[in-house]
C-alpha cells in the first residue's frame, strides 16, 4: 500500500516538472533538409526540452542541467551552411556559453544564434523577426509608385 502511494507522488512530481519545462524544435539541417531556413513545422520535430540532456562539451560550465529556453543556430562548415534548431542551456540574457560551437565540428564558423524563451516552440523560422530590414525598400517602392501615379 505505501508502495503505491509512493509511486503515485512520483507520477505527480514529473507531472509538474514537464509542466514547467519548455518544448522547441529539434533538427539539424545537414540530416533533414525541412530543418533549414525554409522551415517546415513537421510534428516530428517537437520535442519537450525536459527530456534533453545538455550537450557533453558545454560540460562544467552550465549551472544549470535543464533548458531555459529554445535555440536556433546558423553556422558554416566549408562552404555549406548548416542550421540546427534545439533546447538551449545556460542564461538567455548571456547566450555565448550556451551558443557556442561544439569544438568536434572542425573548421565551423558560427553565423548567427537566436535564442528565445518566451513560449513553446519559439525557434521556429525567423523570417518575421527580420522584417524591418525591408523597411527602407518598401518606401523608397511606395514613394516611386506615388510619384508615378501623380505624374
Amino acid at each position: 500500500m505505501f508502495r503505491y502511494g509512493s509511486n503515485k507522488l512520483r507520477l505527480k512530481t514529473c507531472n509538474v516538472s514537464s509542466a514547467l519545462s519548455i518544448q522547441c524544435y529539434l533538427c539539424e539541417s545537414v540530416y533533414d533538409t525541412d530543418c533549414g531556413d525554409d522551415f517546415d513545422l513537421v510534428n516530428y520535430f517537437k520535442w519537450d526540452c525536459s527530456r534533453v540532456a545538455p550537450p557533453r562539451y558545454l560540460g562544467g560550465e552550465l549551472d544549470m542541467r535543464n533548458a531555459t529556453g529554445c535555440m536556433k543556430r546558423t553556422y558554416k562548415v566549408g562552404d555549406a551552411q548548416r542550421v540546427e534548431r534545439s533546447c538551449f542551456f545556460g542564461d538567455v540574457n548571456a547566450t555565448t556559453n550556451g551558443c557556442q560551437l561544439d569544438p568536434a565540428l572542425d573548421q565551423a564558423a558560427p553565423i548567427s544564434c537566436h535564442v528565445c524563451d518566451n513560449e513553446d516552440f519559439c525557434n521556429h523560422s525567423n523570417r518575421l523577426n527580420s522584417w524591418p530590414q525591408y523597411l527602407p525598400m518598401m518606401g523608397v517602392t511606395l514613394i516611386a509608385k506615388l510619384l508615378n501615379w501623380l505624374s
